[in-house]
């Protein structure tokens, strides 16, 4: 029993975020948005952002998009950070995100994507990856034994008068970066939304659905 009990805690370590040693702060404006994170990395990259393109959902919803790419400098690791802005208020529970991130690995080449709802900078928001075992998957993007995590949720989201949770700004995460720098990203992830965007003071920001935050989740399986 004590060796079980002490092999759990060892685990626990090593799942949960300490500090990190190295870690770059990054912020600046992406679009109408604040963005800040912390790279958990010693590692060279560069930020860069991207001028927005607009677009419309299968529903008819307008909606203009800003990306925000951190790639390294010696390694073929990156990642892609989407804000959208919606011109009506979205459903934004984890249900939402789910199917976001499912597509997002889907369209990327997984076959049977792990999905995982934790919060992420105060809101539901699910996260997932899988692993290439073919190097011809990815359409050339990948390589063989690559992890691929992708994340989404809602930094605006709010229970509305009618018992929905919506937001109009979702943010989108994909990256091949190593397990421990995306998951320190997404634990620091802050996205400050344009003023109008954001809920009155007397408005309720309580997030139905949020359980352990990542860098406590012991349910993160990296297959």
């Amino acid at each position: 029993m004590a060796r079980v009990i002490r092999e759990q805690f060892l685990l626990l370590l090593v799942l949960c975020l300490v500090q990190p040693a190295f870690a770059a702060h990054e912020a600046g404006p992406v679009g109408p948005y604040n963005v800040s994170f912390d790279m958990n990395t010693t590692m060279d990259y560069t930020v860069t952002v991207y001028p927005p393109s607009s677009s419309q959902t299968l529903m008819g919803v307008n909606f203009i998009r800003y990306n925000m790419t951190v790639e390294s400098a010696d390694y073929p690791y990156w990642l892609v950070l989407a804000l959208t802005r919606y011109e009506e208020p979205m459903i934004a529970n984890t249900t939402a995100n789910w199917y976001i991130v499912y597509n997002t690995l889907i369209d990327s080449g997984a076959d049977k994507p792990n999905l995982y709802p934790v919060p992420i900078d105060g809101q539901p928001a699910v996260v997932g990856n899988f692993r290439f075992e073919r190097q011809f998957l990815g359409q050339g993007r990948y390589q063989e034994g690559d992890l691929v995590v992708a994340a989404a949720y809602f930094p605006d989201g709010r229970q509305y008068e009618d018992g929905s949770y919506r937001g109009r700004n979702d943010c989108r995460v994909i990256s091949t970066y190593p397990w421990e720098i995306i998951r320190d990203l997404l634990y620091t992830l802050h996205v400050e939304v344009p003023a109008e965007d954001r809920a009155p003071m007397n408005q309720s920001l309580s997030a139905p659905d949020i359980d352990k935050p990542i860098n406590e989740s012991s349910v993160i399986q990296l297959i």
